[in-house]
């Protein structure tokens, strides 16, 4: 749904006639896709990411050696890595169960190295859209009502009940640290392309301006034209395969029975009577 609202949006702007309704949907677009976004399934990007999460965290498990005592657990372990594959296959989210076999497996190695990379993504996507009575943050803050929108590397972006509001991961508690596994790198990386987009997106503004145009409606025709290039981009989708139907087979007749034909001509005109 955001996306045909951002391909309304960008054939809209491309009328010089609908300058004040295009400032308008400008002004509008961000808050209806974020109330969009806060409510939507996190879908086939979730969907994705978990399949490569199960398939690394299998290969890591089985890279460990059970501890004597731990065998038939680990054989437990084994069959829900497979029925969560299995899951997967039907287009079903696996979450929680995920999360539970993923802390487990954690605990009988070091670390996860060898999957935490598709750990971080996962664990991030299936985030949107959770909701909370309320989040408090370290120095006190409480805000209500509050919806995931989206995780980065930098904190939380949310919905609350007053508004939107990003929030930096060194403001959130030991909890939320722990589920997202966020660092000062990571943070400082996203923040300085955060910077860089800025950055550029300022000068698309002014060179608008330099042309006439109205900059709030330049910035929202890049915004679609990127978010337009990333549908394009992403995996096609692939038709099932049709199975080959049986070859069709004429039916037999049964050989009708003709009747003798009676024909039928024009009535022959009547002879006058004979004088006696």
């Amino acid at each position: 749904m955001p996306s045909f609202l951002l391909i309304v949006i960008l054939l809209l702007v491309k009328s010089w006639r609908l300058k004040v309704l295009r400032a308008l949907l400008a002004l509008f677009l961000p808050f209806v896709a974020g109330e969009l976004m806060a409510g939507a399934p996190a879908g086939r990007d979730a969907l994705k990411a978990q399949s490569e999460l199960v398939e690394r965290l299998s290969e890591h498990f089985e890279s460990l050696e059970p501890v004597e005592g731990t065998e038939t657990r680990f054989a437990e372990l084994r069959v829900d890595l497979q029925a969560i594959q299995a899951a997967m296959t039907e287009g079903e989210l696996e979450t929680k169960k995920l999360a539970a076999v993923e802390r487990e497996i954690r605990s009988h190695s070091e670390g996860m190295e060898g999957y935490r990379q598709e750990y971080v993504r996962w664990v991030r996507l299936v985030a949107e859209g959770e909701r909370y009575p309320e989040l408090r943050l370290r120095h006190g803050m409480v805000y209500r009502e509050v919806v995931i929108r989206r995780v980065t590397g930098v904190g939380l972006e949310v919905r609350h009940s007053s508004g939107t509001a990003r929030l930096r991961h060194g403001d959130l508690s030991e909890e939320w640290q722990d589920r997202f596994l966020w660092t000062g790198e990571e943070a400082q990386r996203s923040l300085a392309e955060e910077a860089r987009a800025d950055r550029k997106m300022e000068i698309l503004q002014r060179y608008a301006i330099t042309q006439g145009r109205d900059p709030v409606v330049a910035r929202e025709e890049e915004i679609a034209r990127l978010a337009l290039a990333e549908l394009e981009s992403s995996d096609p989708i692939v038709p099932a395969k049709l199975e080959p139907s049986e070859p069709l087979e004429l039916a037999e007749l049964e050989p009708a029975e003709l009747e003798p034909v009676i024909s039928v001509g024009p009535p022959r005109p009547k002879t006058a009577e004979k004088s006696r």
